[in-house]
């Protein structure tokens, strides 16, 4: 009697393991939010690609709606600019609220005008993204990287133990 007990309950604690994406993680706090810059060439494959109005030379006047001289840019959205330019990376993050540039916008989901300019420089056309990306605190991290995969496993061997004991019992039982 006590092993289909056991079985079973290896099996039902298990499952709720395995389960535990439902449950977990359990938000311990405010995203940490950061502020990015990042700048790339436009090109095919970008937001603003082969035959978008920011490249289109043929009709000047959407050209120029979307396009901004680098010598219209502001002094700090020009510094921002050229920092992100020639980061190895492409782009730089800073994570206080007061090290950003008051003139350029940071949202989440960045359009063209809204986080998405395009700046003519030397004949070169780019894309200079800014937008907020909301991190989650660490310890969220943690138990996305950690504890829900360790919890998956551990349920999933106690199925496996569960149903293991149960099959034991039964195939005890036909002797």
């Amino acid at each position: 009697m006590r092993t289909p007990l056991a079985a079973a309950g290896l099996v039902a604690l298990g499952v709720l393991l395995m389960a535990n994406p439902l449950f977990l993680p359990v938000s311990v706090g405010e995203p940490n939010p950061a502020y990015t810059h990042t700048v790339q060439p436009v090109g095919e494959g970008s937001v603003a690609g082969i035959g978008s109005p920011a490249t289109d030379t043929a009709n000047d006047t959407n050209a120029s709606d979307a396009v901004v001289a680098y010598a219209d840019l502001a002094p700090e959205v020009r510094e921002a600019f050229d920092r992100a330019r020639d980061a190895p990376e492409g782009g730089f993050g800073v994570e206080d609220p007061d090290e950003r540039v008051d003139s350029l916008s940071y949202p989440t989901e960045p359009t063209l005008g809204d986080g998405l300019l395009i700046v003519e420089r030397d004949g070169e056309r780019y894309e200079f993204w800014t937008r907020t990306v909301e991190r989650e605190p660490g310890a969220v991290v943690a138990q996305r990287v950690f504890l829900q995969p360790v919890a998956f496993l551990v349920g999933f061997l106690a199925v496996v133990a569960g149903a293991a004991v149960g099959l034991r019992e039964r195939l005890a039982g036909e002797e």
